[in-house]
Order: structure tokens, then sequence, then C-alpha cells
């Protein structure tokens, strides 16, 4: 996966949840969720700032 893919992805959700249950699918052999669930976090936060 390239980062225009993550970011296609990051700017087509809206919220925390929706970004992590879109992004575990294509990583799975993340083990540690708690680190994307903090990056779609932050994402969102950042959205709502804009």
């Amino acid at each position: 996966m390239n980062s225009a893919t993550t970011a296609q992805t990051f700017a087509e959700e809206t919220t925390t949840a929706d970004i992590v249950a879109r992004m575990v699918p294509l990583y799975p052999g993340g083990e540690n969720r708690r680190t994307l669930w903090h990056s779609a976090a932050a994402a969102v936060t950042r959205k709502i700032g804009q």
C-alpha cells in the first residue's frame, strides 16, 4: 500500500472508528492497533480543525 491510498482513506472517512475499520484489512500483520487508532484520531482532529 502506498501513502496516496492511506491519505485517500483518511480523507474519505469522518470518524476514528471508520478509518480504523478501513485500515485494519490493509495491514493484516499489524500487531499494535492502538497506534493505528491514535493516528486515526489525530487525523480526524486535524480534519475538524480545517
